[in-house]
C-alpha cells in the first residue's frame, strides 16, 4: 500500500518587489496560518529596513550619510551588512552590496566601516549606495526559518521569487527535490540555493570591479548553508571563472556551485564543491575536487 502524500499548507506574500512562499509539511493549518503572519510580518519589517527604494530605511539613510559621519542601525541591518561585506571578501568583489559605480547616475562610492559598538556604520571617503538585491530576499529567507524552527515547525520549504530558497527538513528525510534542469535536479536538505542567469532581465549583471557584463554563463546556481550566502554566490558565479569558483568553494564549507553556458546543452551542467545533484540518464559534468 502506498503511503499518503504528506499534506502541504503553503502560505505566500508579496514583499520586497517580489514573492515569497512558504511549504509547511505535517503542520496543523490554523497553527501554521499564525505562523505565517508572524514570518511575514518579519519580512515587512525587513523590506523597510533594506529596501534602496524607501527613502526612509536604513540603507537609504545611510547612502546619505556625509563621509566620516556614522549612523546606528538595527541589529537586523547590521548583522545583514557584515554578511555582505564578508562574501564580498570571499569573492574578491565580485559580489558587492554597492550599487555599481558604472551604473548611470550613481554616486561614487567609498568604503563602509562597520562598528560593532553601538551598532554604528560609517562611510570612509564618500557616500556609499547600497542596493542589497537578491542577497535581501536571502538574508529575509533566513531569518524566516529561525521563526518556523521557534514554532517548531521544521519541515519546511522556503522560497522568495523563485530564485531563492531555503530548505529544513523534508517531510520524507530525503530533501526536497528541485529542478534545475529538464535532466537534473538536487535534494535540498538543511541548505539553500540561489540563482542567476540572463533568461529573464538579459544581460544585466555588471561585474562591480570594472562595469563589463557578465557573458560567460547563461545560468548559475550556488549552494550555500544560508540563503543570503547562496544568493550572494550564484551571483558571483556570473562573474568569476571556474577556476575562482572552486577556489571559493574550496574556502567555504558547505558551498558549491552549478554552472550552464548555454541553454541549448543543458544536460551539460557543471558542478563545483559541495552541490546536491542528481542526474535523470544523463551524466553529469563534474569539477569536483
Amino acid at each position: 500500500m502506498t503511503a499518503a502524500a504528506p499534506t502541504l499548507a503553503i502560505f505566500r506574500h508579496e514583499a520586497m518587489a517580489t514573492w515569497f512562499e512558504l511549504r509547511l509539511a505535517e503542520a496543523e493549518p490554523a497553527y501554521a496560518a499564525q505562523a505565517a503572519r508572524e514570518v511575514f510580518a518579519r519580512v515587512d519589517d525587513l523590506e523597510a529596513r533594506l529596501s534602496r527604494f524607501r527613502e526612509d530605511s536604513e540603507i537609504s539613510r545611510l547612502a546619505r550619510l556625509p563621509p566620516g559621519e556614522s549612523l546606528p542601525v538595527s541589529e537586523e541591518t547590521f548583522d545583514a551588512l557584515l554578511q555582505a561585506l564578508e562574501l564580498s571578501a570571499l569573492t574578491g568583489g565580485a559580489f558587492d552590496p554597492a550599487i555599481a559605480r558604472f551604473a548611470a547616475n550613481a554616486p561614487a562610492d567609498g568604503r563602509l566601516q562597520l562598528h560593532a559598538a553601538g551598532r554604528r556604520v560609517a562611510c570612509e571617503t564618500a557616500p556609499v549606495a547600497l542596493d542589497l538585491g537578491a542577497f535581501g530576499k536571502g538574508y529575509a529567507l533566513d531569518l524566516a526559518a529561525e521563526i518556523l524552527r521557534e514554532w517548531s515547525l521544521t519541515h519546511a520549504l522556503l522560497i522568495a521569487g523563485g530564485s531563492s530558497l531555503l530548505a529544513l527538513d523534508s517531510p520524507d528525510g530525503t530533501g526536497w527535490e528541485i529542478g534545475l534542469t529538464p535532466r537534473q535536479s538536487l535534494r535540498l536538505h538543511r541548505q539553500a540555493l540561489g540563482a542567476s542567469g540572463t533568461a529573464v532581465k538579459g544581460a544585466h549583471i555588471l561585474d562591480p570591479r570594472d562595469g563589463t557584463p557578465a557573458s560567460a554563463y547563461f545560468r548559475t546556481w550556488a549552494s550555500a548553508p544560508s540563503a543570503a550566502a547562496a544568493d550572494a554566490l550564484s551571483t558571483a558565479w556570473m562573474l568569476l571563472d571556474r577556476d575562482e569558483i572552486t577556489a571559493v568553494c574550496a574556502a567555504r564549507l558547505g558551498v558549491g556551485a552549478a554552472l550552464l553556458a548555454s541553454p541549448q546543452r543543458p544536460e551539460a551542467l557543471e558542478s563545483f564543491g559541495d552541490f546536491p545533484l542528481f542526474g535523470s540518464g544523463h551524466p553529469l559534468t563534474s569539477s569536483h575536487p
